[in-house]
């Protein structure tokens, strides 16, 4: 299960960079791809009930995310006003809030994991959020630290999901954590400082490597073991513990969507 979690979340990482030299609309569909995994998982990852309709949730919150950073302006030139995107994106994450309240209201009084359900709903709403903020890095390609930022985070993905997600590194996630940290910050540092990039391009190429690394180690510490005993498998994954596997694998990779949305703006 882990070798197919690190597989599929190094090919997401390589679809997302190659639609990011495709331009803005292929982004936005291979964004939405990625929310559709997490939203078909999440729900069971969790062991969350009412499984299809929280995962109707997370589709149309990623989805109207996806749209909204598409197409809503940003008056302004260059990097910085992608910051106007978080706008949107926020009012989108509210709503979808509500709607995690809403499904749980339909389901009526004395339903069990009401609490725990509304919880993961929350959290799947913002993975898929974040998962759409990867549009914002093809909105502003043309800009040298955008396209050198998205190459960060893509070798930064595939490198470390394909190391820590692995059956070999079960159960060691601290050690791949202060390992690949700073090993990945430094990589970033010196192929940026060769390619001839200036010291805040440099900085902002670690800075994403390290959180992408971060991330991915966070994930290797949840992820179900290669030979889970009985008493350390959820509930909700018993059944069918490849899709909420592949939620997992999928949750790092959008998050670095927001990482790199964030960088650029700040950075850019």
């Amino acid at each position: 299960m882990r070798l197919s979690m690190a597989l599929s979340a190094a090919l997401a990482a390589v679809v997302l960079g190659a639609a990011l030299l495709l331009g803005p609309g292929a982004t936005a569909l291979a964004a939405v791809g990625v929310i559709a995994v997490i939203a078909w998982g999440w729900p069971r990852q969790m062991g969350a009930p009412a499984r299809l309709s929280l995962s109707i949730v997370l589709l149309c919150a990623g989805v109207l995310s996806s749209v909204l950073m598409l197409l809503w302006p940003t008056p302004g030139e260059g990097p910085r006003t992608a910051l106007r995107l978080l706008d949107p994106l926020a009012v989108v994450l509210a709503w979808g809030v509500i709607a995690a309240f809403v499904v749980q209201l339909v389901r009526g009084t004395g339903r069990p994991l009401r609490l725990e359900s509304t919880v993961a709903t929350m959290g799947g709403v913002l993975a898929c959020g974040m998962t759409a903020c990867w549009i914002p890095l093809a909105r502003y390609a043309e800009t040298p630290r955008a396209e050198g930022l998205g190459a960060t985070l893509v070798i930064s993905l595939v490198a470390v999901s394909l190391l820590g997600l692995t059956p070999w590194m079960q159960g060691r996630p601290r050690v791949l954590a202060l390992a690949m940290v700073p090993a990945c910050a430094l990589a970033a540092w010196l192929v940026s400082s060769l390619l001839g990039a200036d010291p805040a391009a440099q900085t902002l190429h670690a800075l994403a490597a390290a959180a992408v690394a971060g991330l991915v180690s966070l994930t290797a510490a949840a992820a179900p073991s290669s030979r889970p005993r009985p008493e350390d498998q959820p509930v909700g994954t018993t059944l069918r513990p490849r899709r909420a596997g592949y939620a997992l694998a999928m949750a790092p990779v959008g998050a670095a969507g927001v990482i790199g949305h964030v960088l650029l703006a700040l950075l850019g």
